[in-house]
C-alpha cells in the first residue's frame, strides 16, 4: 500500500489538531537537553500548498486556513501558528510544515531529529528537503520493524510520533503490537500516537485494545466533528509520559481548535 501520500491531507483539521500538540510538546521537552525527536513515517515533511497532491482534495481550506484567518487568544496555539509563519519566511502562507519541519523549526543543533520513510518516491522528498541538516538523521526502512533501533540509538530524552496513514488493513494491530514492543523496553519516553476517527467499528476497538494494554500515564485525546464534509470525523491521540499541567494546558487549546471547526 505505498500508494498514498500525505499530501492529499496535508493541513486538514487533523493536522492542525496533531501539529499543534506536537509542536507543544516539542517546546516544553526540549528544556531537558538534548531532545531527540524520532517520527517513523515523516513523509516528504513539507508540503507546498500548489503541489498536485495538495490540490487534489485542498483540504487545508477547511483546516489549517481557516485557523490562520481567525483571532486566536491561546498562547499556545499561537506558537504553532508562529513557526507556520517562519516556515514561510513570514511571508504569504505557500507550504505547510509536516512534522519533520516543524521539529527543525523547533529544536536546536544538539537536538537529533530522526526521520524515517518507507515510501520510495516520499523518501526522495524527504532527502531533498531536510538533508542538509547536520542534526537530522533520514532513513527508508519498515518502522514497525526498525523503531527499536530508532530509539535505541541515542541516549537522550526522546519524543516519538507515531501516524502511520491506516490505510493498511491491520494497521491498527500493527500499532498496538509496536507500542506495545516499544514500551516494554523504553518506558521513559514520550510517546504520541495519533489515529483518525472514522466512524467505524475498527476505530472503536482500536481504542479499546490501546486502553486495554493499561501502559501507565496513557492520556486519551478524542476530538468528534460532525460538520466534516472528509471521511474522517473526528481525530484522536494517545500521548504516553504527558505531565499533568502539560494535559491541562493542551487541553484548554484543544477547546479553543474545536470551538473553531465546530
Amino acid at each position: 500500500m505505498l500508494s498514498y501520500r500525505h499530501g492529499f491531507h496535508a493541513g486538514n483539521f487533523a493536522d492542525v489538531f496533531k501539529h499543534f500538540i506536537l509542536v507543544y510538546l516539542l517546546n516544553h521537552l526540549k528544556t531537558k537537553k538534548p531532545l531527540t525527536f524520532i517520527d517513523p513515517f515523516a513523509g516528504a515533511g513539507t508540503y507546498p500548498f500548489e503541489d498536485k497532491f495538495m490540490q487534489k482534495n485542498k483540504e487545508y481550506l477547511t483546516g489549517i486556513s481557516k485557523v490562520l484567518n481567525t483571532k486566536i487568544t491561546d498562547p499556545y496555539i499561537k506558537d504553532y501558528l508562529d513557526l507556520i509563519h517562519l516556515a514561510n519566511n513570514n511571508k504569504k502562507i505557500s507550504l505547510y510544515p509536516g512534522a519533520a519541519q516543524f521539529a527543525l523549526l523547533t529544536l536546536d543543533k544538539k537536538d537529533t531529529i530522526y526521520l524515517n520513510e518507507l515510501h520510495s518516491n516520499e523518501y526522495l522528498n524527504l532527502k531533498k528537503n531536510f538533508e542538509g541538516n547536520s542534526n537530522v538523521k533520514i532513513d527508508n526502512t519498515d518502522a514497525y520493524s526498525n523503531l527499536t533501533k530508532m530509539i535505541a540509538s541515542s541516549k537522550s530524552q526522546k519524543l516519538v510520533l507515531i501516524d502511520p496513514s491506516y490505510e493498511l488493513k491491520n494497521e491498527y494491530d500493527k500499532v498496538l503490537k509496536l507500542i506495545k514492543h516499544t514500551y516494554s523496553q523504553f518506558k521513559d519516553v514520550c510517546y504520541m500516537i495519533w489515529y483518525p476517527d472514522l466512524k467505524q467499528d475498527k476505530t472503536q476497538k482500536f481504542v479499546d485494545d490501546f486502553l486495554n494494554l493499561k501502559i501507565e500515564n496513557t492520556n486519551h485525546i478524542h476530538i468528534e466533528l460532525k460538520n466534516t464534509n472528509l471521511r474522517m470525523q473526528g481525530t484522536g491521540f494517545f500521548i504516553i509520559n504527558l505531565l499533568k499541567q502539560d494535559k491541562q494546558n493542551i487541553d484548554n487549546a484543544l477547546n479553543e481548535l474545536v470551538q473553531l471547526f465546530k
